[in-house]
């Protein structure tokens, strides 16, 4: 009984009209995805204290790896590997190791709260960068919100100011190769398994810490640490798959804003972890950019309704 459940799993991506649910479970994925990524993040930022960087990132993915190879064969999903060379699973490829990288070690030297509401301009990065490469229909007002949003990321980081540093600004980068990411995302193949883009992007991570690893000098872990990248690799994991099925279920610039749940995770967990305070600042920077993707959220609603709306009364 097991098995059929994982094959559905495993093969999911067909693309297929949208229904009228379709976008609730996507931005419900959304939001599973943000407490599973904020849970691997804790994990990986409190082993950072003794452990390199490229060494943090190689042995989860190796851990992800060992967690996922015998669930994707058992299903099958592994059968075609010529997959991972169609062009939209390289760009995706290139996405994930460089957001990887960047984002864990700008996460690794700021505060969790400040690393991760710099990546708050992601939703609002994705609603352009559909427009300009996936044709979806974005108006002068969704813009302007992204214009906003922009400069709630810039109060955020401070540039000019001695907070900002070179950590800031590896965030800030990441922001976009993470968007080239979730937009190549939209362009894989129908056939290709979402559990084959999760070992294939696993695969990849780990590739990316190893060459990052021949810069460092790396240490024997810990016990504890082994177990601490153990689970921040089933969560990232997770993560990956809740946010590969979200971005193939649903309308990108729909389901989006769903990411900003995790700054309250990570505001939360920066207290109560490393004693971080967010600034006046930070939090105004937050608010800026968090109602700026809100905004985008509503616009998108309304403009549903009235197509909707008016496709109905074409119909009558």
């Amino acid at each position: 009984m097991l098995r059929p459940s994982l094959r559905r799993f495993a093969h999911s991506g067909s693309k297929t009209p949208l229904a009228a649910g379709d976008n609730l479970r996507a931005s419900l994925a959304v939001l599973a995805g943000m407490a599973l990524f904020i849970c691997n993040d804790t994990l990986t930022k409190t082993v950072s204290d003794t452990l390199p960087t490229g060494q943090i990132i190689t042995l989860r993915s190796a851990f992800a790896l060992a967690f996922i190879v015998p669930l994707a064969f058992y299903t099958g999903a592994l059968r075609d590997l010529r997959a991972a060379y169609a062009p939209a699973m390289i760009w995706r490829n290139i996405g994930e190791a460089g957001g990887v990288l960047l984002y864990l070690t700008a996460l690794f030297n700021m505060p969790i709260a400040n690393a991760t509401a710099i990546m708050q301009v992601l939703p609002l990065a994705i609603t352009a960068g559909a427009a300009l490469f996936l044709g979806e229909r974005v108006g002068w007002r969704r813009w302007l919100a992204a214009g906003i949003g922009l400069i709630g990321v810039l109060i955020i980081i401070k540039p000019g100011h001695n907070a900002f540093n070179a950590w800031s600004l590896a965030a800030l980068i990441g922001v976009f190769f993470i968007v080239l990411r979730d937009l190549a995302t939209r362009r894989l193949p129908t056939h290709t398994p979402t559990l084959y883009v999760t070992t294939v992007t696993a695969a990849v991570v780990t590739v990316a810490g190893l060459g990052l690893g021949l810069f460092e000098t790396w240490m024997m872990p810990r016990a504890v640490e082994l177990l601490m990248l153990a689970g921040a690799a089933l969560f990232v994991l997770g993560g990956y798959a809740a946010m590969i099925y979200a971005m193939r279920a649903g309308e990108v610039s729909a389901i989006a804003p769903f990411r900003y749940s995790i700054i309250l995770w990570a505001i939360a967990i920066g207290y109560v972890v490393w004693g971080d305070v967010p600034t006046l600042s930070t939090l105004l920077g937050i608010a800026i950019v968090v109602g700026a993707g809100l905004y985008t959220f509503y616009r998108e609603r309304t403009l549903e309704r009235a197509t909707s709306g008016g496709q109905s009364k074409a119909g009558r």
